[in-house]
C-alpha cells in the first residue's frame, strides 16, 4: 500500500476557540490509483491532504491524533528536514491557485530549476533542460523562451500548466491535486484535466483530487471518498457511488447537479440548511439537522463509516473497494432516485429538545422562547 491515512484528527487553535477540521479520516491508496475526494467547500478536504504534506499554518493547525503511513513509514513522526526531503520528490502538489502558489519575483526558470536541484544533484544546465522538457512536455509553446518569463506573463490556465510541471518534475510517487481547474473556464479545464490524467499514468502516479464538482471526478478517478464535516461519509468505486449512492449527503449532491437529460419539469433538489460550525465539538450524526432521512438516534450517536451488509470482508483500495457508509438509515435505491424519503408514514426525527417541549406542551415553548428561559438570543 502506498498511503494508509488512519484515524487522522486534525485541530486549529484560534481565538475563537477549537476547529474541529478532520475528525477521524482513514483511508488507502494503491500505487497508480486515483482516489477522488469530493464534499462542500469547508468540509476537510484540503485540511486532510494538508497534514498529509505536514503544511497545516502553524501555530494555529496541529495534528492530535492518527498516522500517515506512506511506504510503511509514518510522517507524522518524521523529522522537519525528513519531511522537506520527501516533498517535491516522492509527493508533490498542485495547489488551488496558481497565482499565488507561484513566486511572482522569479522567473518560472529561476522557480523549476531550484526545485529539480534542491532534490536531486544535478548541474544549473542539466536541471534547466529538464525544465524545457517539461514545459514542452505540458504543451507551452517555445519553452525555452518562456522559462524566462515571469508568472503574470502567462494565463491562468499555462500557469496552472507550470504548477502541473514542477509538481511532476521529480515523478513522484504521489500527487496530490487541490482545485487544479479552479477559476479556469471549461475548454482550459478539459486540457488541463486531460494533460494531468495521461502524464500521471504515463508514470504510474497515485493521485488524490480534490474537488466539489462531481462532473471532475466522474471522468478522472477510480474511487470517490464523500467528506462531510470533516468526516468521510460513503467511500465506494466511482462507478458504485454515481450508480447507487447510499449517503443522504451524497444523494443530496447528486441531485444538486444540472442534468443534460432531465425534462423540463425535473427541478433540482437543494440540500435544506447550511453546514455546521465546526467550532462546535461533533455530537451525533454531522449532516442530521440536514437530512430528510434522520432519526432520533442521528441525533446523539455518529454512525462509522462501515460496509452496507455487515459482516462483509471489507477492502479499502483498488477497483473491487468495498461500497462503505456512515449512516444509521441510508435511502434505498427508489429514495435515492427521487431524492427525499418513500416510506409512508415516514418524517424526519425531530431535534431531542424540540421532541421535548412538544411533549411539554406549549406552555413549554412559551418558556423556552422567552427571556427570562436565558434561551432569547
Amino acid at each position: 500500500m502506498l498511503l494508509s491515512v488512519r484515524d487522522l484528527i486534525v485541530r486549529f487553535r484560534t481565538h475563537d476557540g477549537t476547529v474541529y477540521a478532520v475528525n477521524g479520516v482513514s483511508f488507502d491508496l494503491e500505487e497508480g490509483e486515483t482516489l477522488g475526494l469530493v464534499g462542500e467547500s469547508g468540509c476537510g478536504k484540503s485540511v486532510t491532504n494538508l497534514a498529509v504534506m505536514r503544511l497545516l499554518p502553524q501555530p494555529a493547525g496541529h495534528i492530535e491524533n492518527g498516522q500517515v503511513l506512506f511506504n510503511t513509514e509514518d510522517l507524522t513522526k518524521l523529522p522537519e528536514a525528513s519531511m522537506r526531503e520527501l516533498r517535491g520528490r516522492d509527493i508533490a502538489m498542485i495547489f488551488q491557485d496558481p497565482m499565488t502558489s507561484l513566486n511572482p519575483v522569479l522567473t518560472i526558470e529561476e522557480q523549476m530549476v531550484e526545485t529539480i536541484q534542491a532534490h536531486r544533484r544535478v548541474s544549473s544546465v542539466d536541471a534547466r533542460a529538464r525544465a524545457i522538457e517539461l514545459l514542452g512536455m505540458v504543451g507551452i509553446a517555445e519553452p525555452a523562451g518562456r522559462l524566462r518569463n515571469y508568472p503574470h506573463q502567462f494565463s491562468g490556465g499555462m500557469r496552472q500548466r507550470v504548477m502541473i510541471a514542477m509538481a511532476l518534475a521529480l515523478e513522484p510517487q504521489l500527487l496530490i491535486a487541490d482545485e487544479p481547474t479552479t477559476a479556469l473556464d471549461v475548454t482550459i479545464q478539459a486540457q488541463v484535466l486531460e494533460l494531468l490524467q495521461r502524464l500521471t499514468k504515463e508514470r504510474g502516479t497515485a493521485v488524490i483530487l480534490i474537488t466539489h464538482d462531481l462532473g471532475v471526478v466522474a471522468g478522472m478517478t477510480g474511487r470517490i471518498n464523500v467528506m462531510y464535516a470533516g468526516f468521510i461519509v460513503e467511500a465506494a468505486t466511482t462507478p458504485e457511488l454515481f450508480a447507487k449512492p447510499r449517503h443522504p449527503y451524497t444523494v443530496g449532491l447528486l441531485h444538486s447537479i444540472p442534468r443534460v437529460d432531465a425534462g423540463p419539469e425535473e427541478a433540482l433538489i437543494p440540500i435544506e440548511g447550511v453546514p455546521p460550525d465546526l467550532r462546535v465539538a461533533p455530537v451525533g450524526c454531522p449532516f442530521a439537522p440536514r437530512c430528510a432521512w434522520r432519526m432520533a438516534r442521528c441525533w446523539t450517536e455518529n454512525p462509522s463509516l462501515g460496509p452496507l451488509e455487515p459482516g462483509t470482508t471489507v477492502r479499502t483500495s483498488g477497483p473491487e473497494a468495498t461500497h462503505r457508509v456512515a449512516c444509521w438509515n441510508p435511502p434505498t435505491a427508489d429514495e435515492a432516485a427521487a431524492g427525499a424519503p418513500q416510506r409512508p408514514g415516514f418524517a424526519p426525527a425531530e431535534p431531542p429538545e424540540a421532541a421535548g417541549r412538544a411533549a411539554a406542551g406549549p406552555g413549554a415553548n412559551r418558556l423556552a422562547a422567552s427571556p427570562e428561559s436565558g434561551r432569547d438570543r
